[in-house]
């Protein structure tokens, strides 16, 4: 048989490719630009931490240092609290009032010799008249004319007028009324007299049911207006 050749073989760790050099004017350049760089740091860093010396006249070298100023912080103003404006009380001195001289008026005796003024007396002669005598006053009673009555509270208004707390308790009681006559109409406005017994109302109620039921007769001068007619009435349980 014929040999077949096989190609040699190389390892694809070691296949490296190989690197290109730079040409001289490539590393020119580089070494141009790194000498400028270095040159503008190293500008920067003297001006930055350069420590300039003075000098005295005589030669000597003085370090300058920053200065340091402290300011005293300034206290917070203080507000002072305004009193209100007061007007001082004057006190016055007391006035001294000088009391007025009192004129006198000068009195002239009377000498024997002036003249003394004479006349007639007046006397006045009177008979006392006769004295009233002070008492108390009666005042008379008015005159109460007959009661004539066109209309008057029947016994069927008496108990619904008839007082509730003598209805309870189961008294009968009288009344009497002084009304007067206040209109043509007839209508009359009462005032209690008297009742009995008392403390049960009995004169209330009559006079409420005769202001309301009860008409006077003021028909042909029967009973005028103004006239005052007098009533005795009875609440009786039927």
């Amino acid at each position: 048989m014929a040999s077949t050749l096989i190609p040699p073989t190389r390892n694809p760790l070691f296949n490296t490719t190989p690197q290109k050099r730079l040409t001289p004017p490539v590393i020119a350049g580089v070494a141009v630009a790194t000498l400028v760089h270095v040159g503008l740091a190293a500008y920067i860093i003297h001006e930055r931490f350069e420590v300039k010396m003075a000098q005295t006249p005589d030669g000597e070298i003085i370090m300058e240092t920053p200065i340091i100023t402290l300011e005293r912080k300034k206290p917070d103003p203080v507000v002072q609290e305004q009193k209100p404006a007061t007007t001082p009380i004057r006190i016055h001195d007391p006035v001294t009032v000088t009391p007025l001289a009192e004129e006198t008026i000068p009195v002239t005796p009377a000498t024997p010799d002036s003249p003394v003024a004479t006349g007639p007396i007046t006397t006045i002669v009177g008979q006392l008249g006769p004295v009233a005598e002070t008492g108390p006053v009666i005042v008379a009673p008015p005159a109460y004319v007959k009661a004539v009555w066109s209309r008057f509270p029947d016994s069927s208004a008496l108990l619904d007028y008839y007082p509730a707390r003598a209805m309870d308790a189961e008294i009968e009681g009288t009344t009497t009324l002084a009304c007067t006559v206040r209109d043509t109409k007839g209508r009359v406005k009462c005032e209690v007299l008297s009742e009995s017994p008392k403390s049960y109302g009995f004169g209330d109620a009559a006079v409420r049911v005769v202001e309301a039921k009860g008409r006077a007769d003021t028909s042909n001068g029967a009973v005028e207006v103004g006239a005052v007619m007098r009533v005795k009435m009875g609440f009786a349980l039927q």
